[in-house]
């Protein structure tokens, strides 16, 4: 269990770590790259209104994001200018301040962003504008190539810290895991020690009053009060048996399993509960596919077994109708019990399966049936250990069922 507790605690750690550095790493990235952008677009405007003329550029503009431009920032600038005539022909090319494209390139991208009919945008990695001069247009091109490295040595750098913390942070959490879960691990253990402890007292004074009831009913003759005394200490020792076994169950000890003919144990278990059915007022009718051989823990099958029809045999109302399957189909092992219920259920058959649960009408028959509300949380975890699933749903206003899976 530690180390269970130990696995969830550095798994949901570090998630949230993971999370945390991811939506630092995007928002540097994405705060990079805008400020990139607006530095690029604010020069390109510069170009533009000044037709690519140094003498004419006007740089009184607003900084973007604290950095302005001036003039020995532009001259540094690599950029090119295509003269388009209305036919889409290419009058001039200005390429004072570039060489790495040639004019055979130039033209081309002059082109392609004319027959785009696109005012501004990028093509390759260079930025465009077009601006109009009478029937020509004039067609700016700057090279952003520059931004596109920063913002790639951005994205490489962010990527590197952000994997170096996660690394470093890992370490740590694993460390401090330990201690971090400890005080759980002893609350619960303590938990469960008391609850066993609990348990194996109370079974001796519950055997005694047991055994003086009895006594007394043959001294004195059976009246109410022994029976309501010895209800109540059945009740109160398949409470403890149930508590006992969540007990062992939560402690993740592997469970001896052994091949057993679950047809078999499941006809043995069926009888005194068909019997206690018709004392009862109820119609109980079983269909056990036979020779269906299970590999399973027989103590813990037999338990889980004995909760369902003892759940069935309390909560079904008088004239009501129960009735259990057992059959294979491919490499799974159903077991079905269906019941009827009261129209007043609750709803959400989910808290059905919650410890100490209990409905205020569906679930409550009467001091002599009503239970504690833990039977089925037990019949979960039994599933569970047994490397199987429970699950409930209500298939009509007036009936229940419950579907085992091995």
């Amino acid at each position: 269990m530690t180390n269970n507790l130990r696995r969830r605690f550095i798994v949901f750690t570090m998630v949230a770590i993971t999370c945390l550095l991811l939506f630092i790493v995007i928002a540097i990235n994405a705060l990079s790259w805008t400020v990139l952008d607006r530095q690029s677009d604010m020069a390109i405007d510069i170009l533009v209104d000044a037709d690519g003329t140094f003498q004419k550029m006007n740089f009184n503009r607003p900084p973007q994001f604290f950095r302005s431009m001036d003039l020995d920032r532009m001259q540094i600038s690599r950029f090119f200018m295509v003269a388009m005539d209305s036919s889409g022909n290419a009058m001039d090319i200005i390429m004072n301040q570039i060489t790495s494209i040639d004019s055979t390139k130039a033209v081309e991208y002059a082109t392609s962003v004319i027959e785009g009919n696109k005012a501004s945008g990028r093509v390759g990695s260079y930025k465009f504008a077009t601006k109009l001069l009478g029937p020509n247009t004039l067609v700016f091109f700057m090279d952003i190539s520059e931004q596109l490295e920063v913002f790639k040595m951005v994205l490489i750098l962010s990527s590197a810290i952000a994997l170096l913390c996660f690394l470093v942070l890992l370490v740590i959490v694993i460390l401090l895991s330990s201690r971090v879960v400890r005080p759980v691990i002893e609350g619960m253990e303590k938990q469960k020690q008391f609850i066993t402890n609990a348990g194996h007292e109370m079974k001796t004074p519950l055997a005694i009053i047991q055994s003086n009831n009895e006594t007394m009913a043959l001294i004195h003759g059976q009246n109410k009060y022994n029976v309501h005394i010895s209800n109540q200490v059945k009740r109160l020792n398949v409470l403890m048996s149930n508590l006992l076994t969540l007990s062992r169950l939560s402690e993740s000890v592997k469970l001896d399993t052994q091949m057993i003919d679950i047809s078999s144990v499941m006809g043995e278990m069926v009888l005194p509960y068909q019997e206690a059915a018709q004392a009862k007022g109820l119609a109980f009718k079983s269909e056990i596919e036979p020779n269906v051989v299970h590999l399973t823990n027989s103590e813990f099958f037999r338990q889980l077994i004995a909760i369902i029809l003892d759940n069935a045999i309390k909560y079904t109302p008088q004239e009501g109708s129960i009735e259990i399957k057992l059959y294979k189909e491919a490499k799974h092992i159903f077991i079905v019990q269906q019941n009827t219920c009261t129209v007043d259920h609750e709803k959400d058959v989910k808290c059905l399966f919650e410890r100490f649960y209990r409905g205020d009408n569906a679930r409550t028959q009467g001091e002599k049936t009503g239970g504690y509300g833990i039977g089925l949380s037990a019949a979960k975890s039994i599933c569970e250990a047994l490397g199987g699933k429970i699950c409930a749903q209500y298939t009509s206003e007036q009936s229940i069922k419950f579907e085992i899976k091995l």
